[in-house]
C-alpha cells in the first residue's frame, strides 16, 4: 500500500488533486491524512480494467485507474469521518437542547413570550405553576388576566414601555386570586425580541420578600409607638409629677410660715387640697407602676371565676369619697351574684380607673351609673355613665393612645394624664374583650366594655 500511495504521489502533481470548495481547510487536511492512514492498513485491491477517457480514444493506464481508486477509496473513508463526527455533534446538540429544555422550564423563574398585546405566545413550566393552569392551555391566553385589577394599570404600563422604548423595563405587580392560583407579587423583567414582535418577559416570586417588607414595616410601626409611649411615659414623670408636687410643697410652706395667725376655716381647706393631691398623686403612682410591670410583662394573669359585686364594693371605697366630696351620686347596679371569669386584680383596676375618670369628669351633683348587660353567650357586658363634660370627636379617636396627649383637668382642678385608660384597654385585651366609647361635648359619656363569662381558650 505504501508502494502505491507513493507512485501515486509521483504520478498525481499538487496543483492536480482534488480538492472541495474554494479553499483547502487545515482540518480538511487532517481528515485527509486520518483516511490515508486509515486506507494503509487495508489490503490493495488488484485492478486490471481499462476505461475510456472523456476526452481522446486513449485508455486509463493502470496506474491512473489505480489512482483513481485510490482517490475513491480516501474520499469514502473522509465521508465516513464526516459523517461520525457529525453524529457526534448532532447528539451534543441533543444534549445541549435537553440540558437547555430542562434549564427553561425548571428555572426558579417564569420566562414568558408575549406580544403587544400582552397575548401569551410561549412561557415555561415554572411561569404556567405561577399562573395556575397547565402550559398549553396558558399558549394564545391574555397575560392581564391573571394580573389582579390594582395592578392592570401597571402591567399595561410595562407592556407599552417595552415595545416603545426598546429597552429594558421592569414592574411589580400582583395576580389574581382568581381561577383558584394563590396571589403572589411578581417582579417582571422585560425586553424586546430581535425583530421587534415580541416581548420577553422574565417573572420573579417577590411574595416573601414583600411580606418580609409588610414584617419590617410593621414592627417600625411598633418600635415607634413604643417610643412615643416611652417619651409619653417620662413626660409624665416629668410634668405631670413635678407639678403637683410643687403644689403640696407650696401648700406645706404656706402653712408653716403662717399657721400660727391662719384662721381654722382657711387651715383646714388648704389640709383638704394637700389630702386630695396626695390622693391624686398615689392614683398617679399606682397607674405608672400597674402600667410599666404590665409592659414588661411582670403582671401576672391569673383569672378564675369570682363574684364581682363584692369585689367592688371593696375597690370602689375610696372613689365613693372623691364622690360623695363633690356631691356626685354613684349607683352601682351590678347583681350581687353575677359571677365572671377574669384576673380579680386586674377587674377592680379597671373599674376603679373608669370610675375615678368619671367622678373627675363629673360636676358637682352629677350621677353616675354602673350596670350590667348580658352581650353574648360568653362574654358579659358592662357600661360606667357620667352626667359629665363629655367628649368631643378628637378625644375619643385618642383616648387610648399613650403617644397623643389627650390629658385634661376634670370639674374641679383634677390631675389627669390619660394613662389610666391606656392601662383599662391593656386589661381588657388581656381577658381578650372590647372597650369602647360613647360621648357628646356637655352630654356626658359611656363607656362600655365586656369580660369573660367563662375561661379563654
Amino acid at each position: 500500500m505504501a508502494k502505491r500511495k507513493a507512485i501515486l504521489t509521483n504520478l498525481l502533481p499538487g496543483d492536480k488533486r482534488v480538492v472541495v470548495g474554494e479553499k483547502k481547510m487545515e482540518s480538511e487536511s487532517n481528515l485527509r491524512q486520518r483516511a490515508e492512514e486509515l486506507l494503509e492498513n487495508k489490503l490493495p485491491v488488484p485492478v486490471s480494467i481499462k476505461v475510456k477517457r472523456s476526452k481522446g480514444a486513449s485508455y486509463f493506464t493502470e496506474a491512473e485507474a489505480q489512482r483513481i481508486i485510490y482517490e475513491l477509496e480516501v474520499h469514502q473513508i473522509e465521508l465516513e469521518l464526516q459523517n461520525k463526527e457529525l453524529l457526534q455533534a448532532k447528539e451534543q446538540i441533543e444534549n445541549l437542547a435537553d440540558k437547555y429544555t430542562q434549564l427553561y422550564d425548571f428555572s426558579p423563574a417564569g420566562y414568558f413570550t408575549l406580544t403587544k398585546g400582552g397575548e401569551i405566545v410561549d412561557l415555561n413550566l415554572y411561569g404556567s405553576q405561577m399562573l395556575g393552569k397547565d402550559r398549553i392551555r396558558l399558549k394564545n391566553s391574555q397575560f392581564g388576566f391573571f394580573v389582579a385589577e390594582e395592578s392592570k394599570g401597571e402591567f399595561s404600563h410595562f407592556i407599552d414601555s417595552v415595545f416603545l422604548s426598546g429597552s429594558n423595563a421592569s414592574c411589580d405587580i400582583m395576580l389574581s386570586s382568581e381561577n383558584g392560583n394563590i396571589p403572589i407579587e411578581l417582579s417582571l423583567t422585560g425586553i424586546i425580541s430581535e425583530d421587534n414582535g415580541q416581548c420577553l418577559v422574565a417573572a420573579t416570586d417577590i411574595s416573601e420578600r414583600k411580606r418580609a417588607e409588610k414584617v419590617i414595616k410593621e414592627k417600625n410601626l411598633e418600635l415607634q409607638r413604643i417610643n412615643a409611649e416611652k417619651d409619653r411615659f417620662f413626660s409624665i414623670i416629668a410634668h405631670d409629677l413635678r407639678g403637683p408636687f410643687n403644689g403640696f410643697l407650696g401648700l406645706t410652706e404656706l402653712m408653716v410660715n403662717g399657721l400660727s395667725e391662719m384662721p381654722l376655716e382657711e387651715l383646714h381647706e388648704i389640709v383638704v387640697m394637700m389630702r386630695n393631691g396626695a390622693t391624686n398623686l398615689n392614683l398617679l403612682l399606682g397607674n405608672l407602676l400597674e402600667w410599666s410591670q404590665m409592659e414588661r410583662g411582670m403582671y401576672a394573669f391569673t383569672p378564675k371565676f369570682f363574684k364581682i359585686r363584692p369585689s367592688l364594693d371593696n375597690s370602689l371605697v375610696f372613689v365613693r369619697e372623691s364622690a360623695s366630696e363633690k356631691e356626685i351620686t354613684l349607683d352601682c347596679q351590678i347583681a350581687d351574684d353575677l359571677v365572671i371569669y377574669g384576673d380579680v386584680v386586674m377587674v377592680d383596676s379597671l373599674f376603679r380607673n373608669l370610675v375615678s375618670n368619671a367622678v373627675k369628669f363629673t360636676h358637682s351633683g352629677g350621677r353616675i351609673t354602673i350596670f350590667a348587660v348580658p352581650f353574648s353567650d360568653t362574654y358579659m357586658g358592662f357600661s360606667i355613665k357620667d352626667t359629665g363634660i363629655g367628649m368631643d370627636k378628637y378625644l375619643i379617636d385618642n383616648l387610648f393612645r399613650l403617644d397623643v396627649n389627650v390629658g385634661r383637668k376634670g370639674t374641679e382642678g383634677e390631675l389627669t394624664t390619660g394613662l389610666g385608660l391606656n392601662i383599662c384597654k391593656e386589661i381588657i385585651t388581656r381577658h381578650k374583650g372590647r372597650i369602647w366609647v360613647e360621648s357628646e361635648t356637655a352630654k356626658g359619656s359611656i363607656f362600655h366594655f365586656t369580660l369573660p363569662l367563662l375561661p379563654l381558650e
